[in-house]
């Protein structure tokens, strides 16, 4: 049995524009439900970085959060002076700006909503009928908001309620902060892909896996506090093994269709572009999901196994 949306959470650390698409397809309908707020500002926060170099170019690599609770204060003073030192920094995909968020919009109504005469309760069965009943206030959502969208978005629209009932907000996610940090600099932004790309490998699932996940994600989400809290500490700490358990390991091992096409194939797509940066000159950061540099899979390893030298800083 195929259990996608069991891994929606954990895209936190991996698709931004499925996170921003999902903020606008509930903003301004779910009511802000009561935070359960935890603390982070007592962490010394160091994650994960790595750098690749040659004569004339320096790459360095860094895994991101989309949400993040605001306490937790992890730009490092050396994270600032690599970012600051750079000429350009390179994202997953471009969800930010004016153009970007109409894009996403036009996305969400194209893949994300039911045909005319379908609801989201008309394809569930019972069950998963009276699970969604009882899920959803516990975001500040109700059924009857959900109904017009297909099931990968509903899940996923749930999940981002619920991670923000958790204390975890879009405004303090990484890559907003790296671009509020260059914000008026000579620094360029290039992407890998396009957020259509991103959100695709959810929208193009067969309704018959969506359908058959949809309950299966939402018994999920009783389990995500300790398991959102787990993933932020292990990434604040530059815990890639436990990232790489957390967020890969369930997925290559239960749903490898899901696993290959949202991180291995988009890591494969994206080391020529990696290769191609630092066959030119100066220096880039490049900040994609942390999921992505961790594992035998991994980023980090397919540029080690292309020949070049990968080092942790």
């Amino acid at each position: 049995m195929h259990r996608p949306f069991q891994f929606i959470h954990r895209l936190t650390s991996v698709c931004g524009a499925v996170f921003a698409a999902a903020g606008l397809a509930f903003s301004g309908t779910i009511a802000t439900a009561q935070a359960q707020l935890v603390d982070y500002s007592g962490l010394e926060a160091s994650p994960a970085m790595w750098r690749l170099s040659d004569e004339d170019s320096d790459i360095y690599l860094f895994g991101t959060f989309h949400l993040l609770p605001p306490s937790l204060d992890w730009q490092t003073d050396d994270l600032r002076a690599r970012l600051a030192s750079s000429d350009a920094l390179y994202l997953e995909a471009d969800v930010q700006s004016d153009a970007a968020q109409a894009r996403l919009q036009a996305l969400v109504i194209q893949l994300g909503l039911n045909p005319q005469g379908v609801t989201l309760s008309s394809i569930l069965d019972a069950e998963a009928v009276t699970l969604l009943a009882n899920v959803a206030p516990t975001v500040g959502a109700t059924p009857q908001m959900l109904e017009p969208m297909r099931p990968w978005l509903a899940q996923i629209v749930l999940s981002v309620a619920q991670m923000q009932t958790l204390g975890l907000d879009p405004e303090a996610g990484v890559e907003k902060a790296l671009l509020a940090a260059i914000a008026g600099s000579d620094t360029e932004v290039g992407y890998f892909e396009t957020a259509e790309q991103q959100i695709r490998v959810l929208a193009d699932l067969p309704d018959e896996v969506q359908v058959r996940g949809f309950a299966e994600g939402l018994r999920e989400m009783e389990r995500t506090p300790a398991m959102l809290d787990e993933m932020v500490r292990a990434w604040a700490a530059g815990d890639v093994e436990t990232i790489d358990r957390i967020v890969n390991a369930d997925m290559r091992e239960q749903t490898p269709e899901m696993y290959q096409a949202l991180i291995v194939q988009r890591n494969q797509d994206w080391i020529p572009h990696i290769q191609t940066l630092l066959d030119g000159e100066g220096t880039v950061f490049v900040a994609v999901g942390a999921a992505h540099l961790s594992g035998e899979n991994g980023v980090v390893e397919l540029l080690r196994e292309s020949g070049l030298i990968v080092e942790r800083q």
